[in-house]
């Protein structure tokens, strides 16, 4: 062989080698095309309406993409003012009424602050502020409206010339400093620090007030810790929690204070922040919370401060003085391990059953239900009992607070002493103020004769001097028997947001009320929900406290105080309103009003249990949970709940490792078809289709087993293809705040480009709008409805995105689980009537929306496995009741004229929610996918959910109990396939229950998309778009083919020349 001989050879192999090295590449970018589009911006898939299209549904409001810019940054500027809650004004502080007022910007979140999560879903869209020419939008709005201290702008300019800009990670990045966002440190520089002292400050000539702003990140997978193991090194506060004020913090106010007449602080944070040491302070004039407003949202929070917008928001959670005080927050975190897991090594663990099992820690909710205000509320209520009968004064160490105002120090007391409401708790659930007054009467409230409805009217009006809107909160009061059912002493039932109210004029609002929501659940005895004999009490007030003590009042109980100590007095205004129970009813409301189904215990005994007490005798160091009462508060206060081994060989070892449902062979499956081609049916034939229509069957019947498999496997933001019935499979997206992965580069309308969506590449998208917490902090259910119909319907129709993964809808369980900024309250009446109407919305416009996490996702600690675990009471009555509006198409607003309401005036004319992801978490002991209790029982069975099911992102994997999963209601596993052994056809089609639950499950996913924007998009075809990294993979091809053929012929060629020269 000469050496030309041996160098095409050589080259061949190289060639060939690239050659399959490309095919190979070009197949996996092709499988992860969607995950690769989101990360580096291309845009991999488009769509052509065919030539003989049909009628289309659905369709975009906006005439082009500057349209739909421009529109969507006005409603996001609304929907942020409307959020805003004022909790202190002493002296009219607020608004500033100057011209062009000249101000000073004090703290590091008056140059970078949160405009939204800072990880995970939905962070808002950096691109907006890139391409602001200033670069933070901030900045640009404030100076519309003020005139800023150049001085100190500067200097923070200064400090972050040269720093990262941009999260850590990739695709979607947060428009945050890249090493100035912590869940341990606020991060909070000082003045010297930017080079800033007294000589160069300009406080002199920018002195009309000092605004200090405050903030803390949130996001997913982001947790904060109460105590010193939530704190970073050298980080102090005056609470001891990282929700404290800083050191740091504190000298920036009182170097305001020093030299300012006037100081605002604005809070830059939804996790509720310790600001008792804020409320109490002289020198601070004005407290703003402003959440996160969104990257438009800060032109809001200048109009606020000008008095542009009266500030109408209201707290949708309490704001503790130390909420590590509260029960919740006694097992929270990562503390509450499975010790027999914890204890192995990395290679122990990973030889072990349990590797990628998710099997890490449990969390006991022993507070029952009482979280946020139902607890602070309850306990002060029966503190006020002569002799303190509940134990609910005395309180044991690190069970109330260290209170020392004059200190401004608030910690936990390490003594046994007295519990005092007002040293508890700095703001109520439901409190904010306005820049004018209003009055509100309880005209009247009418239950109907079968006891499930009532209608309430109250009667607002302005008596200030400015226009305003007010929020009518309706509560009531349950009547409570020492060791009967828990009740909260006071809870939410309605609420609705008046019209702008001029000086001297009023609005009569009416508020249709669901009467279950009213009932309590009895997992003890009546195993169902119950209304106990005794008087109701109804009552409004400027928040949950005030409510209450307007109850108190009516029932001649005597002092009480408001939050900051003082007397309550009476309204002169009709506040309450009493209705009498003659008898116990354990029936009215023991069968869903939804699907007639019994409504009885699910998750009080079994496998699919939450109530830790039903699994004690499987778990070594565990002792009977004792829930928290109000019969007695300091003796049953939750204790930490630590050091428990599941046992080895028992039923929950069997479930721990997710595979607890024996997969059945060769069993008969005769009676059902699979691929059957004598139909000729296909899914575009199925629009408007009732559920229950025997065509439905039909159509399922033609997909083959594998098609099946396929879809339920590939469900990472997309929706797989079904050739057999003509289903060519699209996008899907993350929410809830908008879409992740796309921008107005791709706005078309009914799948036709607009002609300028190119200009708008990588400019903005449809992230633009405030937290969800802020859209709760409205109490505005029109607006929720229209924040459905443009965050996420808009980015349905816009983007060609049939789901749309949101909204998120769990409830606030305590402040520090870091993703709280995408879920709206602690309230289930606050988040699950805001939800509702947002899926209303997004529904009207075709999305299929995927409400998350169902359910129970109260931290994000140990999120992958956390086992939940709460007695049957608390979870009914919270996080269940909360999703249930939203399933159920409940909580409609009388004011919503233009939305047809169903048989009841509370309920939507439309479905409820038509799509659900479940969680990370476990319920209870299971894979939250595969707990068939809240799957199947109570999602499908009491609510009647007909939907699609897909879980968070778990693949199908072993963790995610795919079997079991399935037979619960799951359509899909979102993910990119998976490595489950027995996910074969061979092995699948020997279980008979199995067979029928994957059909049954093809049923739900094809009926809720025929229900949405994927029925229009039957009328275009999919075509695949020319992005770099096609083009460099054919390229490599291509080029690889060529060299690799000519190697070939060179080797050929001088293999034969040797030959013939030999």
């Amino acid at each position: 062989m000469n050496n030309k001989t041996r160098l095409f050879r050589g080259l061949t192999l190289i060639f060939a080698f690239i050659l399959v090295l490309s095919v190979a590449t070009s197949i996996i970018m092709e499988k992860y095309k969607t995950p690769l589009d989101e990360n580096t911006g291309s845009i991999s898939t488009g769509l052509e309406v065919n030539e003989d299209y049909g009628e289309w549904t659905y369709g975009t409001r906006y005439e082009s993409t500057a349209d739909a810019v421009e529109q969507m940054k006005q409603f996001a500027i609304r929907e942020a003012a409307e959020s805003f809650v004022l909790l202190k004004n002493e002296g009219n502080a607020l608004p500033l009424t100057q011209e062009k007022p000249k101000v000073t910007l004090l703290g590091i979140r008056s140059f970078t602050p949160y405009y939204g999560s800072t990880t995970g879903g939905s962070i808002p869209d950096k691109a907006v502020i890139d391409n602001d020419p200033n670069r933070s939008t901030m900045e640009t709005d404030f100076a519309k409206h003020f005139d800023v201290n150049p001085n100190v702008l500067g200097a923070y300019k200064k400090y972050f010339a040269n720093k990262k800009w941009g999260s850590e990670g990739y695709g979607a990045l947060a428009p945050v400093y890249s090493e100035y966002y912590s869940a341990t440190d606020p991060q909070e520089l000082t003045l010297a620090e930017i080079g800033i002292n007294d000589s160069n400050a300009g406080y002199r000539d920018y002195n009309d007030a000092a605004i200090v702003v405050l903030g803390r990140s949130s996001g997913e997978n982001t947790t904060f810790t109460p105590g010193a193991a939530g704190l970073a090194a050298g980080v102090t506060t005056n609470t001891g929690n990282i929700l404290g004020i800083s050191a740091e913090e504190q000298a920036l106010i009182d170097t305001a204070k020093a030299n300012f007449d006037k100081v605002i602080v604005l809070i830059n944070a939804v996790n509720q922040m310790e600001i008792e040491s804020l409320k109490t302070d002289d020198g601070i004039d004005a407290i703003m919370w402003i959440g996160y407003p969104g990257v438009y949202g800060f032109e809001a929070v200048a109009q606020a401060l000008k008095g542009d917008v009266n500030p109408s928001g209201r707290l949708g959670n309490i704001y503790a003085v130390n909420s590590a005080a509260s029960p919740a927050v006694q097992n929270y975190g990562t503390a509450t391990k499975w010790t027999n897991v914890a204890g192995l090594s990395e290679e122990e663990l990973a030889a072990s059953k349990y590797a990628g099992m998710n099997v890490n820690s449990y969390l006991v909710e022993a507070e029952g239900i009482y979280t946020g205000y139902r607890y602070y509320e309850t306990r002060y209520a029966d503190s006020l009992l002569a002799d303190d009968p509940r134990s609910a004064v005395t309180a044991k160490a690190g069970s109330y607070t260290a209170y020392d105002a004059e200190a401004g120090t608030f910690g936990l007391a390490d003594t046994d002493g007295e519990w005092k409401y007002e040293q508890e708790v700095s703001y109520p659930f439901g409190y904010g103020l306005s820049y004018t007054t209003f009055t509100q009467n309880l005209d009247s409230v009418e239950v109907s004769e079968d006891r499930t409805t009532a209608v309430a009217k109250v009667t607002v009006t302005n008596t200030g001097e400015v226009a305003g809107k007010s929020v009518v909160q309706l509560y009531a009061q349950l009547p409570y028997e020492e060791g009967g059912v828990e009740k909260s002493a006071i809870q939410l039932v309605d609420y609705e947001k008046t019209e702008l109210l001029q000086p001297d004029a009023s609005e009569t609002v009416t508020l249709n009320i669901d009467m279950s929501n009213l009932a309590s659940y009895d997992y003890e005895g009546a195993k169902t929900f119950r209304m106990d004999a005794g008087t109701y009490y109804f009552a409004i007030g400027e928040s949950s406290h005030d409510a209450l003590n307007n109850v108190l009042s009516a029932r001649q109980m005597s002092d009480m105080v408001n939050t900051d100590g003082t007397a309550f007095a009476a309204s002169q205004q009709k506040k309450v309103e009493q209705w009498t129970l003659a008898n116990d009813d354990t029936t009215t409301f023991a069968k869903s009003d939804a699907t007639g189904a019994d409504i009885t215990n699910r998750l009080t005994e079994g496998d699919y249990a939450t109530d830790a007490n039903a699994w004690i005798d499987q778990i070594d160091g565990a002792e009977e949970v004792v829930y928290l009462t109000r019969s007695d508060w300091n003796g049953t206060f939750p204790k930490t709940y630590s050091g428990w081994e599941f046992k080895m060989g028992t039923r929950l070892d069997e479930i721990m490792v997710n595979d607890f449902i024996p997969l059945g062979t060769n069993e008969d499956i005769s009676d059902l078809t699979f691929g059957d081609t004598t139909s000729e049916l296909t899914f575009a034939d199925m629009k408007g289709v009732p559920f229950d229509d025997p065509r439905w069957q039909e159509l399922v019947e033609k997909i083959p087993l594998s098609e099946i498999m396929n879809f339920m496997a590939n469900a990472f933001h997309n929706i797989e293809g079904i050739p057999s019935i003509g289903f060519a499979g699209y996008a899907a997206d993350d929410g809830p705040g908008g879409s992740d992965s796309h921008d107005m580069g791709e706005a078309s309308n009914q799948g036709t480009l607009f002609a300028d969506a190119r200009d708008f590449k990588g400019k903005v998208g449809t992230r633009i709008a405030p937290s969800p917490m802020n859209l709760a902090y409205t109490w505005n259910k029109v607006l929720a409805y229209e924040n459905g119909e443009i965050i996420l319907g808009e980015s349905t129709l816009l983007y060609n995105l049939p789901i749309m993964i949101g909204p998120g809808m769990n409830i606030h369980r305590t402040p520090y689980n870091g993703r709280n900024v995408e879920y709206y309250s602690e309230d289930p009446i606050l988040s699950g009537f805001t939800g509702s109407a947002v899926v209303q919305g997004a529904q009207e416009n075709g999305c299929l929306v995927n409400v998350k996490h169902v359910a129970f996702n109260t931290q994000e600690a140990d999120r992958a496995g956390v086992c939940e675990l709460l007695n049957e009471q608390a979870a009914r009555e919270l996080e269940l009741r909360n999703l249930q509006q939203a399933f159920t198409a409940k909580g409609r607003s009388p004011k919503m004229t233009d939305v047809a309401a169903g048989e009841d005036p509370f309920r939507y004319e439309a479905e409820g929610a038509r799509g659900t992801m479940t969680s990370y978490n476990r319920i209870g002991m299971v894979a939250s996918s595969a707990n068939a209790a809240v799957q199947m029982d109570i999602l499908r069975g009491e609510w009647g959910f007909d939907g699609y099911s897909v879980t968070d992102f778990t693949g199908l994997d072993i963790k995610a109990a795919p079997k079991e999963s399935v037979l619960a209601g799951t359509t899909a596993f979102c993910g990119f396939g998976g490595n489950t052994p027995y996910w074969t056809e061979a092995q699948l089609s020997g279980d008979a229950d199995l067979m029928k639950a994957m059909q049954d499950s093809m049923h739900y996913a094809l009926y809720a998309l025929s229900n949405s924007y994927a029925m229009d998009l039957v009328n275009t075809h999919p075509v695949d778009l020319m992005t770099w990294w096609r083009a460099m993979y054919i390229s490599l091809i291509t080029i690889s083919s060529v060299l690799a053929a000519a190697s070939v012929a060179g080797y050929v060629v001088f293999t034969l020349k040797g030959k013939k020269e030999a």
